[in-house]
């Protein structure tokens, strides 16, 4: 194993998106090594190959730490609460905690609430990219000997699971799956053997202060490594491990602890679930539980209750005497602490916590109808997550969303964990949180003014407040983007004011403690609060530079003279960052910077896709984008080519550091929206080039293509036979048509959440559809693919008109896009087919020219209407007026199953006659959706019997709304394939009906 530059290169690729996506992350620190990366690298790999190792050890290598909010114990306020005092209720949180401020200072001068800080580690660059590297090169073989029970932290494998992608996108497995998978294996396991009548018991823990407590020496301990885990390593892993693990070592003797890992160095990550291996093999082999999953340190345990046991203490007992002597309880502490010690980990304090733990005894039904209740209390969350972004219909409801979601109600008796509580609180709050930053994205800031003001003040008032604050600070970098990117500079300064005030009633009003930090070397409650505060406003600065606007109002500009021009000052952060130019053209140059890095609010991507697609107004000028000019010595030649594959598709003369190191790379959708010809036979082998570059996989066989026949084919799993098909009743005012042709902004504020609320109705239909319809005109171009994104985590597939896209020469094109979800790639994702309408109605191309002297033309020509085929379902596209198309019409038949049609129609009478015809002699179904104001959407059938030919037919109303059908296509095709039509259920085929070869089946005996 011989490390090269590329070796620290790829490392240094997937150490900057898990640092990107940590909790908290330094950009600037980034964006600096980044500028300079090739000597940076270069330097690294010379300490690397050289003999002296104590370099790992000095201070400049291993970097700092900082101090971020754990929680503030309020449990001594409740202890001391005086009887008459429990039924006070607070409107206000601030006057809560002040109350109970004074009400301790009255009782006990010496007792104050206690405010817990947990070390974070500062690490250098250079830190993060040598433990990055040794996952890549050392780590793996250790994940690799941890077994399936183990979940969470999992480094990312090759699609055969053998060895570590070193191309993929960050070095864990996205976190969310497999957390589902921990906790949903644990429930299924419950009802499975509850259902057999079994009587069982559940256990969950978790270790308490594990990465503060676990010392990583273990991992050069030649008996744990060759013994335990049959590890033999070459003697440059051993030196890389080496190097790895005595660079820990030294950050922990920096850090007040003397002890621990870095909470905060990804890798770190790895050592921890490793540390617990031998605790997975107990309980696996001595135990041989129903169930039994870990998700780093917390576990779940379920097994038959055969020893009838009638306490925590049984349980444990149970288990001790089947741990080799590995499990017990802590001396002294019976009954409250157990203790896992391995041989391997002598150095270590690894305990659980009676007090954070839950034992649940099941039996019969009331055991099934716990496991449901919590089952139901995790879905309804999920359903949360899943649904589309949603504002209060009024700006005075947005305190009470924020307090209902933030606010503690005590301990919920079905909740799995002890800390589940907590979780479902920072979760709540992060849904509301993101339906804000959902609207940022989407819409225009002056639409919505309103919501997002009472946003603020809610949060000042409910979340920058004690204890409050400590649960939920981790979401504050995230508050004060949303206020920079929208110019709401006035309560930016309130945010920060309220910031200052947070620290001030910490530093009078608390006792201050740093987790699992021994007495001895406690800090000052100075230095704590120091620390603390300029961690604090360092990330708000960070934060405000990353989003602040490239192109900012005149009302902004006034607007942060008059209230932020030299808030920096106040915070000591001029000193801090010495040399910065706070100007507005300052903040203006450092976002640009980070832009350029794919470190800003705003995803570097964002600049190649199609403007129309983007709201544009995050995005600095082309010009700002920093060359990466010594890539081909960096990255290994596959990246390089593949990035500047897509560089050339974005129009860049440059290979851009934000294509080749990106925090936030193209999805695959987006690739094939960049590609206009991703489709054909021939662009295949350039889109697996890029694929494998920008997103780590290789493209298969299956990956939607157009064949011989000019059909585009999307694999999409096993054939259904009958289709849900939603066809929404969607209006769009005349005003946004208006709008969209004159480029201006759109009139209509509520236009965005009716939308989300017509969405959500499908997606929380019980009677799953697989297509949605929208009419034609009915949707601008960048809300369609978040919308898309939502509507696939339901296996829904989205067709909709788009508003125009305005292109050069005065010209615009009008076209329908269906978001179809397709499995070829092995996981679930989704295709985006864009169709243009080749020519204008004759009242559309009036209009056109009369508003905005505009000319339609296809972005794309064709002749006859193209057929895509979805799994087994084929079908077609056309907008409106082409219905009227003869020679259209006679090129689908006996080729589809169904024609869908998003139409902007006031002829309602002559499309009637249309849809009903065509229906009969194209022999498919005819799905027509049209602008509510005009009505008449439906699905329309070839069927025998005249009651049973509209399957759905719906006019009026003044809401929007969404009517699902069922398409039988299996039926259709059998019916289609008898050579003479048998009596029913369709009409006889017309005269001269010739099915195509593939949609041929077996009829019907």
């Amino acid at each position: 194993m011989i490390i090269s530059l590329e070796d620290l290169g790829l490392a240094y690729r997937k150490a900057k998106v898990d640092l990107y996506y940590s909790s908290h992350v330094s950009l600037e620190a980034i964006a600096e090594y980044e500028e300079s990366l090739h000597a940076n690298l270069t330097d690294l790999l010379g300490k690397i190959q050289g003999d002296d190792e104590s370099w790992v050890e000095e201070n400049e290598f291993t970097g700092n730490w900082f101090l971020a909010t754990k929680s503030v114990d309020m449990t001594c306020w409740e202890q001391q609460r005086e009887p008459q005092a429990n039924g006070l209720i607070f409107s206000s949180p601030a006057e809560k905690w002040t109350y109970a401020c004074n009400s301790m200072a009255e009782k006990n001068e010496q007792k104050k609430i206690k405010a817990e800080f947990r070390v974070m580690a500062q690490c250098s660059l250079d830190f993060h990219v040598l433990s990055t590297l040794w996952m890549l090169k050392v780590g793996h073989l250790f994940d690799a000997k941890l077994s399936t029970c183990a979940y969470g932290n999992r480094l990312r494998r090759t699609l055969d699971g053998k060895n570590i992608n070193s191309l993929s996108i960050g070095s864990f497995q996205p976190y969310l799956k497999p957390f589902r998978d921990w906790r949903d294996n644990g429930i299924n396991a419950m009802r499975s053997a509850l259902s057999d009548s079994k009587r069982i018991v559940a256990l969950t823990a978790d270790v308490s202060s594990f990465y503060h407590e676990l010392n990583p020496s273990f991992m050069l301990d030649p008996t744990f490594v060759k013994d335990i885990l049959e590890l033999e390593l070459t003697a440059e892993q051993s030196k890389l491990n080496r190097l790895f693990i005595n660079a820990l070592k030294a950050w922990a003797m920096e850090t007040p602890l003397k002890k621990g890992l870095p909470v905060g160095l990804p890798a770190s990550a790895v050592v921890a679930n490793v540390a617990l291996i031998e605790l997975d093999r107990v309980i696996e082999q001595q135990v041989a539980p129903i169930y039994y999953g870990r998700y780093v340190d917390d576990i779940m345990l379920v097994m038959e209750n055969g020893a009838n046991f009638h306490s925590m203490a049984d349980l444990w007992q149970w288990l001790f005497a089947r741990s080799s002597g590995k499990l017990d309880w802590v001396r002294g502490e019976e009954n409250k602490q157990i203790s896992f010690q391995p041989t391997y980990l002598n150095d270590s304090q690894i305990r659980f916590a009676n007090a954070k733990n839950k034992v649940f005894i099941l039996a019969g039904d009331p055991g099934k109808t716990l496991v449901e209740a919590i089952a139901h209390q995790i879905y309804e969350r999920a359903s949360e997550w899943r649904a589309m972004p949603r504002l209060p219909h009024s700006s005075n409801n947005v305190g009470t969303d924020l307090l209902a979601a933030t606010q503690s109600n005590g301990e919920v008796a079905d909740n799995l964990r002890k800390a589940d509580a907590l979780t479902m609180r920072r979760a709540g709050f992060a849904i509301k949180l993101r339906d804000f930053e959902a609207y940022e994205r989407d819409l225009q800031p002056g639409t919505w003014k309103g919501h997002r003001q009472a946003f603020f003040r809610a949060f000042i008032d409910h979340v920058i407040v004690l204890p409050q604050f400590f649960d939920l600070s981790v979401y504050l970098p995230r508050v004060i983007r949303l206020a920079t990117a929208c110019e709401d500079f006035v309560e930016l300064r309130k945010l920060i004011f309220a910031l200052e005030n947070i620290c001030n009633e910490v530093r009078d009003k608390c006792l201050l403690a740093i987790k699992a930090c021994p007495d001895d070397n406690l800090l000052s409650e100075e230095e704590i609060i120091g620390k603390w505060r300029t961690q604090l406003f360092s990330s708000v600065l960070e934060a405000i530079v990353a989003a602040f606007p490239p192109r900012i109002s005149k009302v902004g500009k006034q607007t942060w003279n008059d209230h932020l021009k030299n808030w920096h000052s106040r915070f000591g952060l001029d000193i801090e960052y010495l040399g910065r130019d706070f100007s507005l053209k300052g903040y203006q140059e450092q976002q640009a910077r980070l832009f350029s890095f794919d470190l800003a609010h705003m995803p570097f991507r964002f600049i190649g896709l199609p403007k129309e697609m983007i709201a544009q107004r995050g995005i600095p000028a082309p010009k700002t984008v920093a060359h990466c000019a010594k890539a081909a010595e960096l990255l290994p030649d596959n990246v390089v080519f593949g990035n500047q594959v897509v560089a050339k598709w974005c129009k860049f003369k440059i290979l851009p550091h934000g294509l080749l190191f990106a925090t936030r790379p193209f999805s695959l959708p987006e690739l094939f929206i960049l590609n206009n010809e991703a489709y054909t036979a021939s662009a295949r082998p350039e889109m697996r080039v890029v694929v494998l570059a920008v997103r780590g996989f290789v493209l298969g066989n299956k990956t939607p293509c157009v064949d011989k026949q000019g059909v585009l084919q999307i694999p999409d799993g096993q054939s259904a036979g009958k289709y849900g098909v939603a066809v929404s009743s969607w209006k769009t005012s005349m005003a946004s048509w208006t709008a969209a042709v004159m480029r201006s902004a759109d009139p209509d504020a509520n236009r965005y959440t009716r939308l989300c609320r017509v969405l959500d109705g499908v997606i929380a239909q019980p009677h799953n559809s697989r297509y949605l319809i929208l009419p034609e005109l009915s949707l601008p171009a960048h809300w369609f693919i978040r919308i898309a994104r939502k509507l696939q985590g339901r296996g829904i597939s989205l067709v909709a008109g788009i508003e125009y896209l305005h292109a050069s020469k005065a010209r615009v094109r009008n076209q329908v896009w269906a978001s179809l979800s397709h499995d070829g790639l092995g996981f679930p994702s989704l295709m985006i087919y864009r169709q243009d309408k080749q020519r204008p109605a004759l009242h559309e191309e009036q209009e056109l020219q009369r508003l905005a002297g505009l000319e339609m033309k296809p972005e794309k020509k064709w002749t006859t209407p193209p057929i895509i085929q979805h799994g087994d379902f084929r079908f077609s596209l056309l907008i409106c007026s082409e219905l009227t198309n003869i020679s259209y019409r006679a090129a689908l038949r006996g080729n589809v199953d169904a024609l869908f049609v998003p139409e902007w129609n006031q002829d309602t009478e002559t499309f009637n006659a249309l849809v009903e015809s065509a229906a009969l002699d194209i022999h498919a179904y005819i799905i027509q959706c049209n602008d509510r104001q005009y009505g008449d959407s439906r699905i329309r059938g070839p069927f025998k019997d005249s009651w049973r030919r509209d399957v759905l037919r719906v006019k009026g109303g003044i809401t929007d709304y969404c009517v699902i059908g069922e398409i039988d296509v299996h039926s259709l095709r059998q019916f289609q394939s008898s050579y003479r039509s048998p009596g029913k259920p369709f009409k006889p085929v017309p005269d001269g009906f010739e099915i195509e070869h593939s949609r041929k089946m077996l009829p019907e005996g």
